[in-house]
């Protein structure tokens, strides 16, 4: 990571202003369009770990979107047994995030010994999600009903000292997650420790 002077913060590819036309277009040819967002890591510069684990080598990870439509014909295939057309409709894919890699990160160019690709079938296979979503349960307006108020959008639980946190506690993906991680820190530390907290964040952002 060093020598290819990898970041050690994360990246995120924009590939215009106009998002919702960028989206109608990918989703419409996702063979010739670009991906409009992608998010690019390289966990091997967060991991004080890696270097003594791996040697000499580092990884990235880039995340963006599909939909599960896209696969859906391949959805009663098995693992890794899901014919030629599916492999190359994935190399296709991955091309257009390798250039996205190589455009925002070049030191990296020809330095890529491996690279694979995951689907919504992948995210089915193994984690049981609903058609392929990676990043929490299914998004409906349901989980807002009177009826589901009491383990949905909040902290609280009926055991007493079980508190949630992240996703669990407000909303999927990652601003989910987030806000739910303050919810969560707010339920166990009460209103004054909440407010202590707050300041002490709000000086430590005005300081740097």
């Amino acid at each position: 990571a060093r020598d290819l002077a990898l970041p050690d913060h994360n990246l995120w590819y924009f590939n215009g202003y106009d998002l919702d036309g960028a989206f109608d277009s990918y989703f419409a040819n996702p063979e010739k369009v670009r991906p409009p967002t992608v998010y690019i890591g390289f966990p091997c510069t967060k991991d004080v770990t890696w270097k003594k684990r791996f040697p000499g080598v580092s990884n990235a990870i880039l995340i963006s979107d599909g939909l599960f439509d896209w696969f859906e014909k391949w959805v009663d295939k098995p693992n890794r047994h899901r014919g030629e057309d599916y492999m190359e409709f994935k190399e296709k894919l991955t091309g257009h995030l390798l250039d996205i890699l190589y455009e925002k990160v070049p030191q990296v160019r020809g330095k890529v010994e491996y690279h694979h690709l995951g689907t919504p079938l992948s995210d089915v296979w193994y984690l049981s999600s609903y058609r392929g979503g990676s990043y929490g349960t299914k998004c409906q307006v349901g989980m807002f009903d009177d009826v589901n108020h009491k383990w949905t959008t909040t902290p609280h639980t009926s055991v007493p000292g079980l508190y949630l946190a992240g996703s669990d506690a407000f909303l999927p993906s990652v601003s989910g997650a987030m806000y739910g991680g303050c919810l969560g820190a707010a339920a166990v530390m009460g209103h004054l420790g909440t407010i202590q907290l707050g300041y002490a964040l709000l000086s430590h952002l005005a300081k740097g």
